[in-house]
């Protein structure tokens, strides 16, 4: 499949949560984050984000055919760089290009 990063693709919708968040949390808390926060359905099929209040650790949550996927990626030099917020929407932008360069390093050092 083209355009495919750790099971992920350019087909699927993101989500960026806009708040720093404790990376101690799993699966079923940020599930909880999911529904509460964004009103969403975390079986959407969707990938919801989550960041470290350091900005140095990122958490992505995928569900796909009836399993849960949590995904950490961290990094011990620099901060990622967080999304560009769009005030029309009231939300950070987050699409495939953007968190591939997030996940292959865009930092700031």
């Amino acid at each position: 499949m083209k355009n495919l990063v750790l099971g992920l693709s350019s087909r699927l919708d993101f989500y960026f949560y806009q708040k720093p968040v404790s990376m101690n949390k799993g699966i079923e808390a940020l599930k909880g984050l999911v529904v509460n926060e964004f009103g969403r359905n975390p079986e959407d099929g969707a990938v919801y984000i989550f960041i470290s209040k350091g900005m140095k650790e990122v958490k992505l949550l995928h569900y796909h055919k009836y399993i849960y996927t949590l995904y950490t990626h961290k990094i011990y030099k620099g901060r990622f760089v967080y999304p560009i917020y769009n005030r029309e929407r009231d939300l950070y932008i987050m699409d495939w290009h953007r968190l591939k360069r997030l996940l292959n390093g865009c930092v700031k050092l």
